[in-house]
């Protein structure tokens, strides 16, 4: 039984606050994915514990548990005719190469369901606006981090890329504030080793974007907005091209936000680097 039949089911024994909840839940789902307790409690007007309480009167361990039936229920409703291609595909043959790209497709476009615009426009305003970007990824998210850091500084200026063994990690933390926004890569279960990073963040105020493959994971509670790209069916490996896919339409909705600035800075900055390249030559003609 689907959340949304299994709600149904239900709504006559739940109290008045609680069928407001479910309500909302029913016809705002991305809503609930993209918000916390906290907030889809103030669109339904009622209170945070009420929506924890009707988390519980539909047999849900707590609050992302009911975000994650969600997402699963939209991505059933989604699957097929309901989601339309926006790419125009041959038939590929039946060789496992045809089929793998073939579900990274089927990938983008179910996470394409999930994704709430709100929080997408939010978090695009939030990179333009910025005096400093912070971009953060240990161990296995250490590579994305670094291909989005050297991305941006193709469009922007004050671009960091924040690495756990530099010297100069407590001076960058030092300079973060209310214009700075820090977007965290969080695959690993384990967050330990930026647990004190996001926490200092979050204290002064920093915009936190986290970008993680589960709802579940501890990323949720320190993030001004969360996107969970995966689903407990997704490996590693199908998580990989729907996120750089997902930070592709990030940069996009930034660089939407003043284009020609952006076209403007991309210019500059390939005309310099342009001339470095052409020094460097030279330099290796003279000496040898």
């Amino acid at each position: 039984m689907s959340i949304h039949e299994d709600i149904k089911k239900r709504f006559v024994r739940l109290s008045k606050g609680q069928r407001k909840v479910a309500q909302f839940v029913m016809d705002n789902p991305t809503t609930v994915i993209a918000n916390g307790a906290a907030e889809v409690g103030r669109l339904a007007n009622v209170s945070e514990s009420t929506v924890i309480r009707f988390c519980y009167a539909m047999d849900l361990s707590g609050y992302v548990e009911l975000q994650e039936e969600i997402r699963g229920y939209i991505l059933s409703q989604n699957v097929g005719d309901k989601v339309q291609p926006t790419y125009t595909a041959k038939k590929l043959t039946n060789s496992s190469f045809g089929k793998v790209m073939q579900q990274d497709c089927h990938n983008i476009q179910e996470t394409v369901q999930l994704i709430n615009d709100q929080q997408i426009q939010k978090s695009s305003k939030w990179m333009h606006d910025a005096d400093n970007i912070y971009i953060l990824g240990n161990r296995q998210d250490a590579s994305v981090a670094g291909w989005l850091s050297y991305t941006l500084k193709t469009l922007r200026s004050n671009i960091k890329h924040l690495r756990l063994d530099s010297d100069d990690i407590v001076n960058q933390m030092n300079s973060m504030g209310e214009h700075t926004t820090l977007i965290v890569f969080s695959f690993d279960k384990q967050m330990k080793d930026i647990k004190t990073i996001v926490e200092i963040a979050k204290v002064k105020k920093v915009k936190i974007i986290g970008i993680t493959g589960s709802a579940f994971s501890p990323i949720r509670e320190y993030s001004s907005a969360l996107f969970a790209l995966g689903t407990k069916n997704h490996s590693q490996l199908d998580i990989a091209p729907v996120l750089f896919s997902f930070l592709h339409a990030l940069i996009e909705e930034m660089v939407s936000q003043d284009r020609k600035q952006y076209e403007k800075y991309q210019q500059s900055y390939e005309q310099v680097e342009s001339n470095v390249l052409f020094l460097d030559a030279a330099r290796e003609k003279l000496v040898f």
